[in-house]
């Protein structure tokens, strides 16, 4: 196919030189015929001889004729001489194949990366949300595991999960026993008592400053941890902190007559041998004998 391109780009040129040939020849001719001039003097014949100006229109017919002519043959020579331009070689040289397009955004790592280093557990995190609570909760479902109730069987008894991972952290204290909860609490795990169908009782200290303070192990992990207290006719603070430091955490009870229970839940991550630190203090009381805070169960998930 190459060859053939070639014979006829070749004839093509012929042509074109040919045609330039036959208009040079045209334009030597007009440049001759412009030089001529007609004889001046008494042999000129009178400008009113009907013959010699019919002559001479003719004369100027021809030019004109003969312009046009090479204009049209010139025209004609540029026209043959860029069709017959011989197209570009082909290139001998081997293309690296054009890579396809890809839904991969600017900032995303490409395929034949590496893979970046596993992501580290999370650091230490702590916060708490308030919910409300029912007429009765199992510490058993709550605490898978471990959990802790107060009171029953006097002001210095409690009982447990049964094989719990020990987690919950009660340093002791001066307490009276109340039965004036406002939720049945459940468990079918627990020392030394193995079964409960519904129990409100729970714990209480008298007085404005008087404060509860318990732990729960951190394990590295997120864990869960559901607090129940109360107040009587007393205005009361919580205060939640990571023992290896960060901001503390802070929720506050307006002082107001009566009994009120809560349920507080916490979401903390700790490293193994931090703790997280919880404080329920009684801030301010109405004045009544049995006026402070009381605590009933802890949770952990």
């Amino acid at each position: 196919m190459t060859s053939g391109i070639g014979h006829l780009t070749s004839g093509i040129g012929d042509l074109a030189g040919r045609i330039g040939d036959l208009a040079g020849g045209i334009g030597v001719r007009l440049r001759d015929a412009a030089r001529t001039r007609l004889p001046l003097g008494p042999t000129w014949p009178p400008a009113d001889a009907p013959a010699t100006r019919v002559a001479v229109a003719r004369a100027r017919r021809r030019r004109r004729r003969a312009v046009l002519a090479a204009v049209t043959v010139t025209g004609l020579v540029a026209a043959l001489a860029y069709a017959g331009r011989s197209p570009a070689p082909p290139s001998n040289r081997d293309t690296s194949p054009v890579a396809a397009p890809s839904d991969q955004a600017p900032g995303d790592q490409a395929p034949d990366q590496a893979p970046a280093d596993p992501v580290s557990p999370g650091g230490p995190l702590l916060d708490v949300d308030l919910a409300p609570l029912p007429g009765a909760l199992s510490l058993t479902a709550l605490g898978t595991r471990d959990w802790r109730h107060w009171g029953g069987t006097g002001a210095d008894s409690f009982h447990r999960k049964a094989g719990g991972t020990g987690e919950i952290q009660d340093p002791g204290g001066e307490r009276l026993e109340h039965n004036a909860g406002a939720c049945d609490l459940q468990w079918t795990d627990g020392t030394p008592t193995a079964r409960q169908e519904g129990t409100r009782a729970g714990v209480f200290q008298r007085g404005a400053g008087k404060s509860f303070t318990l732990g729960v192990a951190g394990s590295g992990d997120l864990r869960t941890v559901r607090l129940f207290v109360g107040t009587f006719s007393a205005g009361a603070r919580l205060d939640l902190t990571l023992s290896s430091g960060g901001d503390p955490v802070v929720r506050e009870v307006a002082l107001a007559a009566g009994d009120r229970f809560y349920q507080y839940v916490i979401r903390f991550r700790a490293a193994p041998g931090e703790r997280l630190l919880i404080k329920w203090q009684a801030l301010t009381v109405t004045g009544a004998q049995n006026d402070g805070v009381a605590l009933q169960a802890v949770t952990v998930s």
